[in-house]
């Protein structure tokens, strides 16, 4: 034998004994278990398909503690965190389900399963019993469930009245209808945005449709060079649908369906709508006896105008901004709900805020009267009691490198402190909002892949 050989022979009980009396190496869960910190915020991650923490009293991260997607069938397609009474729930779109975690250990505990294509988008509490209402993107329904023993307790509700149009083609509202100089079916829904205020619910319901045509002023289709002249926006008529709570508190019952973009184009200067350029309402606040409706409008990219080589609509000309096309058109919808308004609510103003803005149900700041709103461009805010834009899109508080593009994902209000998800770049940022209402530095740190919702936990 080699003497090389014979070295590391005679080695080998020496590098034993060295690595075995090496310190134990904490995986990040167990470091995060034993901490057993007061306060976490818990991060969905959307690609990657886990939960992060966060713990603001040392401010250290903790990546990937969690799996989510239980079922396992299909892609999670992550879209909410809710934190209730010690438990954290997870929306998993793609698996149809709500899954439960217990927010100490992280332990999966089951999972309420809605039925096949439902693609939930958002829940909401309801009352104090464990009640929730979700959305379902793809089906355009409601359902009520019980988050305490992860049942369906309601029955699958539409979010428009169904009646048989002549000829018995689809279903549609009975409200007018909300297609206009465009051909195609009326009946499809998206409910995005929920608020609940005591028995009564409002739905935002979103029309995404890639591929609208447009019809000329006699209803015929519209042609350029021989072909279809389709919308260059993805958005028709938004609705808001509203609900109440059943006696029994188990189920809802659909009370009406109303035009958004037809209200809206009502208001002084406002104009008509065109297709293609809905409001696409996101998220809804009950706030300061108001339902504020926050209106994301075209997401993203960049706004074009219309050139002599293409199809002009009437009332158009060479160089107007193409409708839909404008990322800057983001608005605030203010509704009177006090009284006999509740069940129908009353449109009273539109507070311009531009960007693409969306806002959270942990996003709201109570002492300082202010919702903030994340999306493409950047973070944003606005005064519900003034009813006024606070930082807009031309001075938002956190901008990205790239307005058009960067897109921040959810944003949570907490202990005077902002924490915003940064869906681009895979990054946590927090910002301290300061006493004299402006804003420190953003602190980043790195999470999982694809960050999305965020929801506070205090033990």
């Amino acid at each position: 034998m080699k003497p090389v050989y014979l070295k590391w022979i005679f080695l080998m009980p020496l590098l034993v004994l060295t690595l075995s009396c090496q310190p134990d190496i904490k995986s990040e869960y167990q470091e995060f278990y034993d901490k057993n910190y007061s306060s976490v915020l818990f991060m969905l991650s959307g690609s990657a398909e886990c939960l992060d923490a966060y713990s603001p009293e040392d401010e250290r991260l903790y990546r990937n503690l969690q799996t989510v997607g239980h079922n396992g069938s299909s892609e999670a397609w992550t879209a909410d965190l809710l934190v209730d009474d010690g438990s954290l729930y997870v929306i998993c779109s793609g698996q149809n389900v709500i899954e439960r975690y217990d927010a100490r250990s992280l332990d999966y505990e089951g999972q309420i399963y809605l039925k096949n294509g439902f693609n939930p988008l958002l829940m909401a509490k309801v009352g104090s019993s464990g009640q929730a209402v979700v959305s379902g993107f793809a089906t355009d329904e409601m359902v009520m469930v019980n988050l305490n023993d992860l049942s369906v307790t309601g029955s699958f509700k539409t979010v428009y009245e169904a009646v048989t149009l002549p000829g018995g083609s689809h279903n549609e509202t009975q409200v007018t209808p909300t297609t206009k100089n465009a051909a195609g079916d009326n009946h499809s829904r998206a409910p995005t945005g929920i608020a609940v205020s005591g028995d009564t619910i409002y739905v935002s319901n979103v029309r995404y449709d890639p591929s609208i045509k447009l019809t000329d002023s006699d209803g015929n289709l519209a042609k350029h060079n021989g072909s279809d002249v389709r919308a260059a926006g993805n958005f028709r008529e938004a609705t808001l649908s509203i609900y109440t709570v059943d006696p029994s508190g188990q189920d809802i019952s659909l009370q009406r369906e109303i035009n958004l973009d037809a209200l809206y184009s009502e208001l002084p200067g406002k104009g008509g709508y065109f297709p293609g350029n809905g409001l696409n309402p996101q998220s809804l606040f009950v706030l300061n006896g108001k339902l504020h409706i926050v209106c994301t409008g075209t997401n993203g990219g960049s706004a074009r105008t219309f050139t002599s080589s293409e199809y002009i609509p009437e009332g158009y000309s060479v160089g107007d901004t193409v409708p839909g096309t404008d990322p800057d058109d983001g608005l605030i919808l203010v509704m009177n709900i006090s009284g006999a308004n509740a069940s129908n609510p009353v449109l009273e103003k539109a507070v311009d805020c531009g960007g693409s803005p969306v806002g959270f149900r942990s996003s709201v700041d109570s002492s300082r009267n202010t919702i903030y709103m994340a999306g493409v461009g950047g973070v944003q805010s606005y005064n519900y009691l003034s009813e006024q834009s606070v930082r807009g899109s031309s001075n938002p508080i956190l901008a990205g490198s790239n307005p058009s593009m960067d897109y921040y994902s959810h944003v949570l209000f907490q202990d005077d402190i902002l924490y915003i998800s940064s869906y681009s770049d895979n990054r946590l940022n927090r910002i301290d909002v300061l006493s004299n209402g402006t804003y420190g530095s953003p602190r980043s740190l790195s999470c999982s892949g694809g960050p999305g919702a965020l929801a506070f936990y205090t033990r």
